[in-house]
């Protein structure tokens, strides 16, 4: 693959996508708890719950002559697949969409794992591999005949393989109209004779051959069949109808029965487990797109068991109902509405992968700050995005799920209590607007009217980090944060999460915007990145905090809510107590004078309240907390007595 194919498909396969992807996945699969993986494994499987994808399958979107051939085929416009980008997002959608559809509709494992007549290794891989097949055709048939929007993607991923210049070792040079066994071609030149090639075969060799046959006439119909060879047409003659009407049948049992029937056709064939089957049907399992899926156990860690549902089946992928070729009829309008979310998708997961944060320095003097911080520099900081970090804040999410619930339904509640609006422009009412008194059909009244209103408020959560945040309690304001977050933005709620710090010995302090009030998505990845180092300087990180959330919000009511565990403290010139107590008092009144109010919380042991006593010097409004694990509830508690 070239370098710029290379690179393209490492920024295609970024955690943005991977978790686009996934969310998908979870809601079409109806099961939040559902993994998806990105591999470069040149093949995709389900093990039950989690889904592995390949969007470099075949090296597919890298293959110019391949998607326009796959396009023309398909009669799509010219810049569905102009982009390799968009080649990305549909070979990777078309192979979620598969895989989530065998979740829904596939038991797992599959039943060769339990049936009596599979009693050695290879009888249960050629019995998975037939199963295979008709639950691929099945899943393909239920997703175009059941869901909207569909189709287009699962005839790209069956299509596309076809026409792939780079297609995976040992499949069959294909050309629509015809398909070339070269190998099979150049024995039958030899022998003079076109039947030659099948005498004295292996078992073995019949049996791939015989699946290979069926693969083709199932999955494949546009493909025009070469004749079986003379050892296996008898097999594949009988085996036809049994895999058309088992791929259309509605439960898995159903189709299971139509699969049992086609093993007995070919019982006879598999080998003793003295000898290895399982490379030469990897091949075949290569046509499929992978056949892991259905190998029965040991795919991945946290395989789950399923049973799958039942569903008609009205129409197949390429097929009517009886297996007769239908019309191709592309859905333009949907496929253009598909390109243009790929644009928006690109360009946010680029900007993501481009965005470097952002750093700016200011100067105490800068504020109208007491003298002592006119020389100390604050360092503003909006941290590079760490992708990474998204695991280890789901996994604090999902701990913290039902809390997150339990607190937005309480918001939800109270934001859903009957609050009071003027609506003006009335000729009769309660009361005049002066403004409109020169309106000459004289709408300069105005009526009181109950309604349901969002809190016009903005939020700044203000952390301490200093060294002594260190331990159990910076992970109680981490985990505080991300539910603090997770429930004001459900409730669109205007917040930000900043951290500050000051630098020991060096006329310096830190600010990081974990979350900003203009916060993209991903920004929340930060709050993994709360630490606990250094000084602080509470009184010059509050006015940097009222600038802050006044130049950046409109709302009408703005709220500070401090976390502290101690007394402001910087080594840099002696900010120690009393004079960091009484600048930081003096800040807060000051702040909150000028219309912003503040609420400290101080974080002490249990039992003790030793911050507490000296925090209530500055903070008129202050809450302790003696138990971290109420902290959260705590903060909640504040904003939800304001509310």
């Amino acid at each position: 693959m070239e370098k710029e194919f290379q690179e393209l498909l490492t920024k295609f396969q970024c955690d943005y996508n991977r978790i686009a992807e996934e969310t998908f996945a979870q809601t079409l699969a109806e099961n939040e708890k559902v993994r998806l993986f990105f591999i470069n494994e040149n093949q995709a499987f389900t093990d039950g719950r989690n889904i592995v994808v390949d969007p470099g399958q075949d090296e597919l979107f890298a293959d110019r002559e391949a998607l326009d051939n796959t396009g023309d085929f398909l009669g799509w416009p010219k810049v569905v697949l102009a982009d390799p980008w968009n080649a990305l997002r549909i070979i990777t959608r078309a192979q979620t969409i598969h895989e989530c559809l065998h979740l829904l509709y596939t038991d797992f494992p599959g039943r060769q794992m339990t049936d009596p007549k599979c009693d050695t290794r290879n009888k249960k891989l050629v019995m998975g591999m037939i199963s295979n097949i008709i639950e691929d055709a099945y899943i393909e048939a239920v997703g175009c005949s059941y869901f909207d929007n569909m189709e287009f993607y699962l005839k790209f991923g069956r299509v596309g393989r076809l026409f792939a210049n780079h297609p995976s070792e040992g499949t069959v040079d294909r050309k629509f109209g015809k398909m070339i066994r070269a190998e099979k071609e150049e024995a039958a030149a030899k022998a003079g004779n076109e039947g030659t090639e099948s005498k004295d075969r292996l078992p073995a060799e019949q049996l791939v051959d015989f699946l290979d046959h069926m693969v083709t006439f199932l999955l494949y119909p546009m493909v025009h069949e070469e004749s079986p060879a003379e050892d296996i047409a008898m097999y594949v003659e009988k085996a036809r109808p049994l895999f058309l009407d088992g791929s259309v049948a509605a439960s898995p049992k159903e189709r299971y029965e139509y699969s049992s029937k086609a093993f007995d056709l070919v019982a006879h064939l598999i080998p003793s487990d003295t000898e290895e089957l399982e490379p030469q049907l990897e091949l075949i399992g290569l046509r499929l797109g992978g056949a892991k899926t259905h190998s029965g156990g040991g795919n991945t860690i946290g395989e789950e068991q399923r049973e799958g549902r039942s569903q008609e089946v009205t129409t197949r992928l390429f097929t009517d109902i009886d297996g007769y070729e239908k019309e191709n009829i592309p859905k333009i309008d949907e496929l253009m509405l598909a390109v243009q979310s790929f644009a928006r998708d690109k360009n946010a997961a680029l900007q993501i992968l481009a965005y470097e944060g952002s750093f700016a320095v200011f100067k105490g003097n800068d504020y109208d700050c007491a003298v002592i911080h006119k020389d100390i520099n604050i360092n503003e900081n909006r941290p590079k995005i760490n992708l990474n970090m998204r695991m280890a804040y789901q996994n604090i999410y999902n701990r913290y799920r039902i809390n997150i619930r339990s607190y937005s339904n309480r918001f939800t509640q109270i934001l859903k209590a009957k609050v009071s609006k003027r609506e003006e422009k009335y000729q009769y009412g309660s009361g005049i607007t002066s403004k409109r008194l020169g309106d000459v059909k004289k709408r300069y009244w105005y009526r009181n009217v109950q309604g349901v209103d969002i809190p016009d408020m903005a939020i700044l959560l203000l952390i301490d980090g200093s060294g002594s945040m260190r331990g159990a309690r910076r992970k109680a304001a981490m985990h505080s944060a991300v539910i603090l977050h997770e429930v004001l933005k459900q409730q669109n709620i205007t917040h930000a999460v900043v951290e500050h710090r000051a630098r020991f010995e060096e006329p310096e302090i830190d600010v990081n915007i974990l979350v900003g009030f203009d916060s993209r998505e991903e920004e929340k990845l930060n709050l993994m990145q709360i630490d606990a180092y250094g000084d602080n300087r509470d009184g010059l990180a509050l006015f940097w905090a009222e600038r802050y959330i006044s130049r950046n919000t409109q709302n009408e009511y703005r709220l500070i809510i401090v976390l502290s565990d101690g007394v402001p403290a910087h080594d840099a010139d002696d900010y120690y107590p009393p004079v960091s107590t009484k600048d930081t008092a003096n800040a807060v009144r000051k702040i909150t004078k000028r219309g912003t109010d503040i609420i400290g919380v101080s974080l002490d042991d249990p039992d003790e309240f030793d911050c507490y006593e000296q925090l209530v010097q500055i903070y008129p409004n202050l809450v302790g907390c003696n138990d971290l694990n109420k902290l959260t509830g705590q903060l909640l508690g504040i904003i939800t007595k304001l509310l």
